[in-house]
């Protein structure tokens, strides 16, 4: 039942949106359909203005994103939020602490970011500079930097918009390892075939609105756009055609 407004436009009206342990569910939406700013309320970038966020039918309070990651709860920002003059290893656990500890173990820190490169497949240099990586050795930083803090649900915003073909198959690899792990992943993204490759369900938000949600395998691109536009592709092509050609007289 989430609902946000802005200056009197309402960017969602009262969106329901569900997931599961070790999906990708696919977010999909024309531009300004509400995507991100659903995502942001999960992260804690935004509040609310009506509805709830549930976690294994339990409440959450979700005011900024601290509390969004003490519940498990990471996001891949479309844009990477790295400093660049520091390397992998600060990046990754920068804002982190040990309140046992007065001092942050950085041996500890080490070994466990070494654990999960391991066990992801997401080998970066950890004392590189993040300046000198490349946009996919990046975002493999981000992914890093949300799982060391034991991200259960990851939100990855348009991921692939920077990649080459190359870094998106990998990219592919390390969700498939995310998943089989347990982990729930929200992959918002405009290209579709991207999302029938890769996720499990289809959610649809027109105009801040939840036009519904769809298993992958029963449904195909045609019907998602009709779901994203309102109506028939064809139909929606002509009428912009239509209008190109009058602004254009």
């Amino acid at each position: 039942g989430i609902t946000k407004t802005f200056g009197g436009v309402k960017a969602l009206d009262n969106v329901d949106f569900g997931l599961r342990e070790g999906e990708v569910h696919g977010l999909v939406g024309e531009n300004g359909a509400g995507k991100s700013t659903l995502m942001k309320i999960l992260y804690g970038l935004y509040e609310a203005d009506e509805g709830e966020v549930l976690l294994n039918g339990k409440p959450l309070e979700i005011h900024e994103p601290t509390d969004a990651i003490s519940h498990g709860i990471g996001m891949i920002h479309q844009h990477f939020t790295l400093v660049p003059t520091q390397t992998v290893l600060e990046n990754i656990i920068i804002g982190t602490r040990d309140k046992r500890k007065f001092f942050l173990d950085l041996k500890g820190a080490r070994k466990k970011v070494l654990a999960l490169q391991d066990r992801f497949g997401l080998h970066v240099d950890p004392d590189a500079r993040v300046w000198t990586l490349s946009i996919g050795q990046q975002q493999k930083v981000e992914i890093l930097k949300a799982l060391y803090r034991d991200s259960r649900v990851l939100i990855m915003d348009e991921p692939t918009s920077s990649l080459s073909i190359q870094e998106v198959q990998v990219l592919f690899k390390v969700i498939a390892d995310l998943t089989d792990a347990g982990v729930a992943i929200v992959y918002i993204s405009h290209r579709l075939e991207e999302i029938f490759e890769i996720a499990d369900r289809i959610a649809v938000l027109r105009d801040g609105q939840m036009v519904g949600t769809v298993a992958r395998d029963q449904t195909d691109e045609d019907e998602v756009v009709r779901m994203m536009i309102g109506r028939d592709l064809n139909e929606y092509m002509h009428e912009r055609a239509a209008v190109k050609q009058d602004a254009t007289v």
